[in-house]
């Protein structure tokens, strides 16, 4: 996925770096991977070498670090003019999420979250690999934007990110599994819209509701409206009740009904 980085160099102030910009993947546990392989696997070990490549003579920046780079594309069309430098100066607000910044001297990697805007970790390069799932997520997932399953099997299909599983984050309406209505339960597929851009020829919905794509026990799929849309969020449906997954502190689904909201 595009998960946008940069592959940087620590220059003496604190906090300062200077690098170059990787596009896909970007993201610890295959960057800070494949990173640390590069250095060891085809470097051995010799950072200032590793650097040259990656950055000086690359310094157009990469699409993908093992695939392509921007100054030497595989379509003309790619191509970037080389120099066009990251630094501690120009990184924010860039779409820049993480940020890899090699101490020469020290043999050190430090890792940047730049979502979360704090240090994710420091690597001493001549030591054991270290844990990337751990740089990435936090220690405790406190960093963690992956669904659930990830860290959690047994939650495999469950569309739940792990902070609202965790219940650091409040259930919202795009969290729904199914909904009730007249005692009957549909699955939800996680389609559908507004109102305004579904109502056409033989479909008349109310203003002002979001619309779901549901499937019926039979297997039928059909549209109904399951959200009024308000001011301050959504809210069910006359009629209509939500059904959200189980999380790590209930483990019984949860039913909002109608005259509840959430935003």
């Amino acid at each position: 996925m595009s998960t946008r980085s940069v592959i940087a160099r620590v220059t003496g102030t604190e906090g300062a770096f200077k690098g170059v910009y990787h596009h896909w993947d970007g993201y610890p546990t295959w960057l800070g991977h494949a990173l640390w392989k590069m250095l060891h696997d085809q470097f051995n070990g010799n950072l200032g070498a590793m650097l040259q490549f990656v950055i000086d003579d690359h310094s157009a920046g990469w699409s993908r670090l093992d695939d392509e780079c921007y100054c030497h594309p595989k379509r003309e069309r790619d191509a970037e003019p080389a120099g066009n430098w990251f630094t501690n100066d120009n990184v924010e607000g860039s779409g820049v999420e993480w940020v890899y910044a090699f101490e020469e001297e020290a043999n050190r990697l430090y890792v940047r979250d730049q979502n979360h805007k704090e240090d994710a970790g420091i690597v001493e390069l001549g030591e054991a690999e270290p844990d990337w799932g751990k740089i990435e997520c936090g220690e405790s997932l406190e960093r963690c934007g992956h669904y659930a399953w990830k860290h959690f099997p047994e939650l495999a299909g469950c569309r739940l990110g792990t902070q609202t599983y965790l219940g650091k984050r409040p259930l919202e309406f795009h969290d729904a599994v199914a909904f009730l209505l007249a005692g009957r339960r549909y699955v939800s597929t996680g389609c559908g819209g507004n109102s305004g851009y579904l109502n056409g020829p033989g479909k008349r919905f109310p203003r002002n509701v979001l619309v779901a794509t549901v499937k019926a026990a039979n297997g039928r799929r059909l549209d109904i409206p399951v959200a009024v849309v308000t001011a301050e969020g959504y809210r069910p449906y006359p009629g209509v009740a939500w059904v959200y997954p189980p999380t790590k502190h209930n483990p019984q689904e949860t039913i909002v009904e109608p005259g509840h909201s959430t935003d």
